[in-house]
């Protein structure tokens, strides 16, 4: 009989801490501001084999002029239920119709429920004698979706170097 009273008082107590403490999560919650919804440009790199390898992120990316097409990833912060779709423009020192062809559209679309969507550039297998860039700048984004990460909008722009 008393350890029945033991184990209520147990389930008792639990309950309380379990009621307070999600109480006070939901309090803490309330004083934090929502994360709002964002797309940014980065590159994710892969340097050594195996389980020393390391992943760099950064928001430039490079290859020679023989590898096309010259890739960036537009991804959202969260997954969202709507697509986004994202305009960008393009500049640098690679000149269009030289050393790569201009998309048709200047916009990507990340379909709702995926993380992120490809730009890519073709580039022409034309020789450098210098390194030249493909510099992508965002410009805007559907449904209220802010541009670059933090408050300082980091992630607004990819560097794509060409190679010689």
């Amino acid at each position: 009989m008393r350890l029945l009273r033991l184990i209520k008082l147990f389930c008792l107590i639990v309950s309380c801490l379990a009621l307070a403490f999600m109480s006070g999560c939901k309090e803490e919650d309330e004083n934090y501001p929502s994360v709002p919804d964002a797309v940014y440009l980065v590159s994710n790199s892969v340097t050594g084999p195996g389980s020393t390898a390391l992943t760099t992120i950064s928001n430039s990316g490079s290859g020679k002029v023989t590898v096309s097409p010259a890739v960036a990833k537009v991804y959202v912060n969260t997954v969202k239920d709507f697509d986004v779709t994202i305009r960008y423009a393009l500049s640098g020192t690679a000149v269009a119709g030289v050393n790569y062809t201009p998309p048709a559209e200047t916009a990507v679309t990340i379909p709702a429920g995926q993380w992120y969507a490809s730009i890519r550039i073709p580039v022409i297998n034309t020789p450098v004698l210098v390194d030249k860039t493909i510099v992508i700048t965002l410009i805007s984004a559907s449904n209220d979706v802010q541009l670059g990460l933090g408050t300082d909008r980091t992630y607004k722009t990819f560097t794509y170097t060409l190679q010689k």
